[in-house]
């Protein structure tokens, strides 16, 4: 078990990418903290991945609630080993910046960025004294732009240089940090964005691989940036995009 009595906390664990990383993390002997902001079947998801799993209600643009998810994991478990931010929003307002309400501006970044400087901000005392790590899962879209997502485009390209420059911060200290970031991935967000079955199968004959990533498939590319065997790897950046960001 690459991941025997490690502790990890995944936000945005209850579906998609995080869901994956959650179960993928915990069959690897890890014990797993999943946060979501959606309080439906959170503790039925939690179950599921494990019978110790913790589910913590957080919405990450909150500071308050942060400091909770911290505290009821390390009141559970004792420590912190690995963060990993995967919550994440988008809005298909972004396609006429000039028509955006700022409301939509601000939930992007805030979920997005915001949250993931909360939660590195607050887990990184408890990540100093195991020598953990810290995955934030941007996107090939902080890469390479899209003129439809501008704003997902710049919330994702600051996640990628907020990790380069937090991993610059405290390796010798032992503290990693690194960024993973996916093309299409068949979850959730994917289908909200491309509702109709005609509109997704054609978005997916544009990527060189003619198919979209599984949540499976970037969870353990996490799993191997959280594990020992990635113990010199830190400030990287790792697309997992069937070569979207190539074009």
């Amino acid at each position: 078990m690459k991941l025997k009595n490690k502790v990890a906390i995944i936000t945005g664990g209850t579906s998609g990418i995080g869901f994956a990383i959650a179960k993928l993390f915990s069959e690897e002997g890890a014990k797993v903290v999943i946060a979501s902001d959606k309080s439906e079947n959170g503790n039925d998801i939690a179950k599921s991945i494990s019978s110790d799993c913790l589910f913590v209600q957080t919405d990450v643009r909150e500071e308050s609630q942060i400091k909770n998810l911290l505290s009821e994991t390390i009141k559970k478990f004792g420590k912190l080993d690995i963060l990993i931010n995967s919550a994440g929003v988008y809005s298909l307002s972004q396609s006429d910046i000039a028509q955006m309400p700022i409301t939509d501006f601000d939930w992007i970044m805030n979920v997005n960025f915001k949250g993931v400087f909360l939660t590195t901000k607050f887990s990184i005392p408890e990540l100093l004294k195991t020598k953990g790590n810290i995955i934030n899962i941007s996107s090939a879209l902080g890469i390479v732009p899209e003129k439809e997502s501008a704003i997902y485009c710049a919330s994702k390209s600051a996640v990628i240089m907020f990790s380069k420059a937090i991993a610059l911060q405290f390796p010798e200290k032992g503290l990693r940090v690194n960024s993973i970031c996916p093309g299409p991935i068949d979850t959730p967000m994917l289908h909200r964005a491309f509702p109709e079955k005609k509109e997704y199968d054609k978005y997916l004959e544009t990527n060189p691989m003619k198919r979209a990533g599984t949540p499976e498939e970037v969870a353990k590319l996490a799993l191997f940036l959280a594990s020992e065997d990635a113990g010199y790897i830190t400030g990287g950046v790792y697309t997992i995009d069937g070569g979207e960001s190539l074009l």
